[in-house]
């Protein structure tokens, strides 16, 4: 039987963004396999899920921070091996350490007639990065881009770069989609849901979903409120800290010195709820592939003062769906929320909100994957 391999950093990633890429492949005629790392924090029982969905689970020790190390070579080891074991026809790989052991793994077998695949989640030397990381990841993207058949990305900045390396194939898809349903259809009682956040009637709710990271730049938003200066403006963050980085103790502390309401909520699960609740959703990433908070806002009707990086352009338009600042200019996003303070302002824009979230729905993302698996397994 024909086989492909779908290849992640973690078994988390691969069941909640590449599920449907290992069900579009078995729909195909493919057995599908799934190497990822399950050591860690797992929410799931990883042999349980996929055997359930039919897919063969493959455990490799992969790192996500530290391409050159001894657990990266391990993870090197165990890819050779299990490509030794079996020959995928189609091997597709995501996050860049883990694609870039597994290109160069697979580079035999790519001789043989596999097609390597690689899908980028974000770049990570966007327009504006330090020359430091355009030499150290560029290169390595460059060097890698000669050994896939196909690149796919998920935001235009990125597709203009890639196209420029040596891949002859590069596509771009409108992300990993969002099922924009989930978003329109929220019932709530806004007022009591709001009061059970700590929340006021009067209060202007600035909402940022995502990981506390000194990526995802949470504290320019306490700085742009500070500077606003108003009471009743309050900070929600929804999401887990990254271990090692600090982030929950240096935005508290932030905060807490420029007298700033900020409400840290945590790992939620009602997202929608929440979203709809807020009078306006911050996106201040200093690199961001798409960003899927920003696009669940959008669906909410929601809109977004972001990062002028990477795929938040693609979505946040000035005027019509939100608005677009320097990830560094504090001042700049203080301007743009108090502008979204008026409500008539923030009504205005809800239509297009939602209309611009529709580009990305899952159904779009899944389309357009399939015609690009069509066209690269057909490719003799």
């Amino acid at each position: 039987m024909r086989k492909a391999l779908i290849v992640s950093s973690t078994a988390g990633f691969a069941k909640g963004f590449l599920l449907h890429d290992m069900l579009l492949l078995q729909k195909m005629g493919f057995e599908v396999h799934c190497a990822a790392n399950s050591k860690g924090i797992v929410t799931f029982n990883v042999d349980e899920f996929f055997l359930a969905k039919g897919v063969i689970y493959h455990q490799v020790d992969f790192s996500s921070s530290s391409p050159i190390s001894k657990q990266s070579f391990i993870a090197y080891r165990q890819i050779k091996r299990l490509l030794k074991e079996n020959f995928y026809e189609v091997i597709h790989c995501h996050t860049p350490i883990v694609s870039a052991i597994v290109r160069v793994a697979a580079l035999y077998y790519r001789n043989k007639g596999s097609k390597i695949i690689y899908t980028t989640h974000g770049l990570a030397f966007p327009k504006g990065s330090s020359i430091k990381n355009k030499l150290i990841y560029g290169l390595t993207e460059w060097l890698c881009s000669c050994i896939s058949d196909a690149i796919i990305t998920i935001n235009w900045e990125d597709y203009a770069t890639v196209k420029k390396m040596k891949c002859k194939k590069v596509y771009h898809i409108n992300g990993v989609g969002v099922d924009t349903n989930i978003y329109h259809n929220v019932n709530i009682d806004h007022n009591e849901y709001r009061k059970k956040i700590g929340i006021k009637n009067d209060d202007l709710m600035v909402l940022s979903v995502g990981e506390l990271s000194l990526r995802k730049n949470q504290q320019i938003i306490i700085k742009a409120l500070s500077e606003i200066g108003d009471p009743h403006y309050v900070f929600v963050i929804c999401g887990k800290a990254m271990v090692g980085e600090g982030t929950t103790d240096l935005l508290q502390k932030l905060a807490h010195d420029l007298n700033v309401r900020l409400i840290l909520l945590g790992f939620r699960r009602d997202i929608p709820e929440i979203t709809h609740c807020a009078d306006i959703v911050v996106l201040p990433s200093l690199r961001e592939g798409l960003g899927l908070a920003g696009i669940e806002a959008l669906a909410s009707g929601v809109p977004v003062v972001g990062s002028n990086v990477q795929g938040i352009k693609d979505y946040v338009i000035n005027g019509k769906t939100g608005y677009l600042c320097n990830p560094m200019d504090a001042h700049a996003f203080a301007e743009k929320i108090q502008l979204l303070s008026d409500m008539k302002i923030r009504n205005s824009m809800s239509k297009s909100c939602v209309e611009k979230a529709e580009e990305f729905r899952t159904q779009v993302s899944w389309d357009q994957m399939e015609k690009i698996y069509k066209e690269i397994i057909n490719t003799k």
